[in-house]
């Protein structure tokens, strides 16, 4: 069965309300209540004094009324008296100077005596709730990467780099320390990043920014381990995660959740639709990037439940069907829990106007309304938690691409992620599976791996794509692949893409950073697409040319090439164009691969499968503000705006 539950602050609301609430989530059909993140001031107002009482009395009231808990560890937001007695626990700002308390989310994970506290409190409740059957443990709270610039982080990070280059003449060459006279004679010369008067990372060595960033997310990860081993000390059998999110500091995600059993989000779809088609609104990508953490199924522990209205203006009120939609589209891409924010809308606070399920009033709406529905329709089908996604398409992810485009960005409007979301959303709307994947993971499950923008390379990697391709697999590779080296330096003697040149079949003579100005390439088989940001000037050696370009003094130059290499076949994709280039691309690739697609899925309906061996749903879903009609399995399918629809191998619509 698919669960569903909501998130639930009882620390925020008086104790006359708790019974009337959490009866009123059992009588809705809510399975889990997600409790405790943020209520550290409430267990231990003083430091030492210890009250679990109330939360002792909301999971004994959560669980009489048969409802499971999810109860995370409340080390996001320290109790103030930390901070006034001990300092060293606030992290430091970009320029080194402690940061002012305001609403959260100031603790230096890797300080010492923060983690003593924090220790203390895990181990306190992983002991006191040991035998109280907590369905699952959330580690802390949407956590970034630790950009801290404290001393203890600084040490930190020159211990790091010293177990990594063993001595600083290895560290200079690796970091191409001798331009601008740069060179480290001293451990001691090399500090946490810090931008003081600057304030712009691109001023910094590239190769000691890359390291930096490395290093950052490693302490996210370090501090996961720290809490997951208090709590399996406890709990051998404890399930336990951390409800992800991308905000402006990415961890290394597949770092970070390889201690942890489930990876989890926190899915805040947007509630205005863009009118412009070629923006990128659907979350599917971000569904199946989460899914890719573990290669498995996931949890959302956050899912909309009403307009937002936090670190932005309010959004406008959540569409009809918007609700269920979008939580039946993370279902879609893999989700086995949906726990919504929140059960009320807060009435103090920073989040008194992210609105809940319900309103201020507290009175039942169209949303609650929804959420009765999409329970009742997931009862329909309780074996839909035992499928899974099964996907003969791969995309590679590597954080390593994501922290080196933030240092150097490549040409205005030039992004990772547009990449890989323009072939995820072809993907979606050809009905094709896709698996995002570290590029460390085996490719011998999948039939086509997308390789975009390699931009820092991984020699490894490289040629266990060759021999994928050699073998008979197909793969894709883009622009600024093969650019730098592993310590984020520029390949030099090769031309570009470098490592990549055997297998494409072709090589780049010039390259053209246009920016956000818009030209055109021709398709050799028919067809004129607009293209944006970057050029590579193809050079065809075995490759044969697939489109060129129709604009400036390198019109005719080839722009997209395919090569055959060993029994399988190699592309490569030198510009970034519009969405309906990478639709037309992939669905050349898919006929060749003789794989199932969808061809006559209109803009924005997605499809994908969830299978097993003897269940198989079809999901569809049309994630615009228009009614949809299309054929499939031989019938017109008509539907609504934002509606979700399941057909079964059977045939039988849900």
């Amino acid at each position: 069965m698919i669960i569903t539950g909501v998130d639930y602050y009882p620390e925020q609301w008086d104790r006359s309300m708790w019974e009337d609430d959490i009866r009123r989530m059992s009588d809705l059909g809510i399975r889990t209540v997600r409790i405790g993140e943020f209520a550290w001031c409430r267990l231990e107002p003083e430091e030492g004094q210890f009250e679990f009482g109330w939360l002792d009395d909301a999971i004994e009231l959560i669980e009489r009324y048969g409802m499971k808990v999810i109860l995370g560890t409340p080390t996001n937001c320290p109790p103030l008296w930390m901070f006034q007695n001990y300092p060293d626990t606030l992290q430091c700002d970009r320029d080194g100077t402690r940061t002012k308390t305001g609403i959260r989310g100031h603790r230096c994970m890797n300080s010492p005596t923060f983690r003593k506290y924090a220790g203390r409190i895990v181990a306190l409740m992983a002991e006191r709730y040991a035998d109280n059957g907590i369905y699952a443990w959330q580690i802390d709270n949407e956590l970034e990467s630790n950009h801290c610039t404290c001393e203890y982080c600084a040490a930190s990070f020159r211990k790091w780099l010293q177990d990594k280059y063993g001595t600083l003449d290895h560290l200079n060459r690796a970091w191409g320390n001798v331009v601008w006279s740069g060179e480290v004679s001293d451990w001691n010369q090399i500090n946490a990043f810090m931008t003081a008067a600057v304030n712009r990372a691109d001023w910094f060595n590239p190769g000691y920014m890359l390291d930096y960033e490395r290093f950052c997310a490693a302490s996210t990860t370090d501090y996961v381990h720290f809490q997951c081993d208090i709590i399996r000390k406890y709990i051998p059998s404890a399930v336990i995660t951390t409800n992800s999110c991308f905000g402006s500091n990415l961890p290394d995600f597949h770092q970070e959740f390889e201690p942890l059993d489930v990876a989890s989000y926190d899915n805040y779809p947007p509630a205005v639709i863009p009118a412009n088609p070629e923006k990128f609104y659907s979350n599917a990508f971000a569904l199946d990037f989460v899914r890719g953490f573990k290669q498995k199924n996931f949890w959302v522990l956050e899912q909309l439940g009403g307009p937002m209205g936090c670190w932005s203006p309010i959004t406008p009120q959540l569409e009809p069907g918007m609700l269920e939609g979008y939580a039946m589209q993370a279902v879609a891409h893999g989700a086995d829990l949906l726990s919504f924010f929140r059960w009320r809308t807060a009435s103090t606070g920073a989040e008194m106007f992210c609105y809940g399920l319900l309103d201020h009033d507290n009175q039942p709406n169209s949303r609650t309304e929804e959420l009765k529905h999409l329970i009742h329709r997931l009862e329909l089908v309780p074996n839909l938690s035992e499928t899974s996604l099964t996907s003969k398409v791969a995309m590679l992810y590597s954080a390593d691409q994501e922290f080196s485009f933030k240092t150097q960005a490549q040409s205005e409007g030039f992004a990772y992620w547009t990449q890989m979301r323009l072939f995820h959303e072809a993907c979606m709307n050809l009905g094709v599976n896709i698996d995002i994947i570290p590029q460390s993971h085996s490719y011998e499950d999948y039939e086509v791996v997308i390789v975009p923008t390699q931009f820092v390379t991984d020699k490894d990697s490289v040629k266990r794509l060759e021999q994928f391709a050699q073998q008979g697999g197909t793969v894709i590779v883009t622009n600024r692949s093969g650019v730098k080296d592993e310590h984020g330096n520029c390949i030099i003697n090769e031309s570009l893409p470098t490592l990549f040149r055997k297998m494409c079949g072709c090589y780049i003579n010039g390259t053209d950073a246009i920016g956000p100005r818009y030209q055109r390439i021709r398709s050799l088989h028919g067809g004129v697409f607009s293209i944006t940001s970057w050029c590579d000037m193809l050079v065809c050696e075995t490759a044969e040319p697939m489109a060129v370009y129709l604009d400036r003094f390198y019109a005719g130059t080839p722009a997209l090439s395919v090569n055959q290499f060993g029994k399988g076949t190699v592309y490569y994709v030198g510009t970034v164009g519009e969405k309906a280039l990478y639709r037309s691309l992939l669905l050349e690739v898919f006929h060749q691969r003789k794989m199932n697609v969808i061809e006559n899925l209109p803009d924005g309906v997605e499809s994908t499968v969830r299978s097993a061996e003897d269940m198989q749903f079809r999901f569809f879903f049309n994630n615009t503000l228009e009614g949809k009609s299309f054929f499939a399995e031989g019938k017109r399918v008509s539907m609504q705006a934002l509606e979700m629809k399941v057909l079964t191998r059977s045939g039988q619509w849900i």
